[in-house]
C-alpha cells in the first residue's frame, strides 16, 4: 500500500474493520458451540468472510485493478476514491455481518428485508463513487491536470 494512502481516518477504518472481523470470527466461533452447529458450518462461514475481507484490502492495494484501467490513470483523485469506495463497501460488507451475527447470539430474529438493505448500501456506494470517478476521468478528457 502506497504511504499517500495511509492517512488517519483510513488507519481507523482499517482498524475498525480488522476488529469487526475478528469480533465476527469470535461470534461464529461461539454460536457454533453454543448452539451445537455443525463444525463445518461455521468454519465455512469464517473461510468465506476472511477471503472476501482478503480480496477487499487487496483491492484497496490495487485501485486500477477495480476500473481497469492503467496505473498512470489511476492517480490522485481517481485513486483516492477507488480506495474510500473499496474501504468503505468492506466496512459496510463487515457490518451487515456483524449486526445479524449478534442478534443470532442474543436470539433475536432479523427480517428478510435486512439483506437487501445492505446489498442496497453497497450497491448505493460503489454507484456514487463510480459516478465521481468517472466524473473525473471525464474532465481530465478535456483539461490532464484535474486528475491531480
Amino acid at each position: 500500500m502506497r504511504k499517500d494512502d495511509l492517512t488517519v481516518p483510513a488507519i481507523l477504518a482499517e482498524a475498525v474493520g480488522l476488529i469487526l472481523g475478528i469480533l465476527y470470527v469470535g461470534l461464529q466461533i461461539y454460536y457454533g458451540v453454543v448452539y451445537h452447529v455443525a463444525p463445518y458450518k461455521f468454519v465455512c462461514n469464517i473461510v468465506g468472510v476472511i477471503l472476501v475481507y482478503t480480496g477487499f484490502t487487496m483491492m484497496s492495494c490495487y485501485p486500477e485493478k477495480i476500473n481497469r484501467i492503467p496505473v498512470d490513470m489511476c492517480v490522485g483523485k481517481v485513486r483516492m476514491y477507488s480506495v474510500r469506495m473499496v474501504r468503505s463497501i468492506k466496512l459496510v460488507f463487515l457490518l451487515g455481518l456483524m449486526i445479524p451475527c449478534v442478534c443470532d447470539v442474543a436470539g433475536i430474529e432479523l427480517q428478510d428485508a435486512y439483506s437487501l438493505f445492505v446489498i442496497g448500501l453497497i450497491l448505493l456506494l460503489a454507484l456514487y463513487y463510480e459516478y465521481k470517478i468517472i466524473r473525473i476521468m471525464q474532465k481530465d478528457k478535456h483539461d490532464p491536470n484535474e486528475r491531480l
